[in-house]
């Protein structure tokens, strides 16, 4: 399979997602802290300049390559707000397998549909695609993702990685599959 990249541009009903430029990439890193509560819960470190290596660099996996990392922002339709952020790898771990690196939606709209309406149409995109599978990686303290992710029908376990007993300063990811 030859890897086909997710449009540049899409949409769904009350919002849309494109590429980011280089003009957003203040307010997309502003975002992105907004969401760094959730280092609580996987261990991570605050990366102050997340939203600058994204656009120059890529979130790439070992191997991996720029070419097939996006980054993109997520917009109200109603008067183009910053309301997201999403970052996504095409072809990894295989070709056939696409990889939600990072979803975010501002806490101002959390609970109101807008993060399962964008996966809804991403996992519709990504099946058209020809992807035989999605997967993300969930820290497993994070019940709130955790809850969201199997509901959108990533629901099956590839793996657990991390500490191997729970602690307050222990840390594990769990990396959930949707197969199509």
């Amino acid at each position: 399979m030859k890897i086909k990249m997710i449009p540049n541009h899409w949409k769904t009903n009350r919002l849309f997602i494109k590429d980011v430029t280089e003009e957003e990439i203040q307010p997309v890193q502003e975002l992105y802290e907004q969401g760094s509560y959730i280092h609580q819960w996987d261990g991570g470190s605050f990366d102050k300049e997340y939203a600058y290596r994204c656009f120059t660099e890529g979130d790439i996996p070992p191997g991996g390559t720029n070419a097939q990392f996006k980054i993109q922002v997520i917009r109200l339709k109603s008067n183009g707000h910053l309301a997201g952020l999403l970052t996504t790898y095409h072809g990894y771990p295989a070709t056939e397998s696409f990889y939600i690196n990072y979803l975010y939606i501002e806490k101002e709209f959390h609970r109101k549909g807008l993060g399962q309406e964008v996966v809804s149409e991403l996992l519709s995109i990504v099946e058209q695609a020809g992807y035989r599978e999605v997967r993300a990686n969930v820290a497993i303290k994070n019940w709130p993702a955790l809850r969201f992710w199997t509901e959108q029908g990533l629901d099956t376990i590839q793996g657990i990685y991390g500490d191997r007993e729970y602690g307050a300063c222990k840390y594990a990811d769990i990396e959930l599959v949707k197969v199509f």
